[in-house]
């Protein structure tokens, strides 16, 4: 996440089922925020998304990771030719 916390993850049969702050970590010397001791619940939580989601005629829709930055580049231009950049 944005704070950089090095993570040391335990990993079975393809989950993550620990984290504990990676003591080699250059920025977080072995210290994680409880948002880093929760992310083996945050990874295996089943209302995760698996997949970026596209909005197609108004309702959000599993896509490919070519078309969300697609419609992410044609949304972008969009807004600066409207507003400027």
């Amino acid at each position: 996440c944005e704070a950089t916390c090095g993570l040391t993850l335990t990993i079975e049969d393809g989950h993550v089922t620990g984290a504990r702050g990676d003591r080699d970590d250059v920025f977080s010397a072995g210290f994680i925020c409880p948002k880093g001791a929760s992310f083996g619940e945050l990874a295996n939580d089943p209302d995760r998304l698996a997949a970026p989601l596209v909005r197609r005629n108004g309702v959000l829709t599993e896509a490919t990771w070519d078309e969300a930055f697609a419609a992410m580049a044609d949304g972008l231009g969009a807004a600066v030719r409207d507003h400027g950049g």
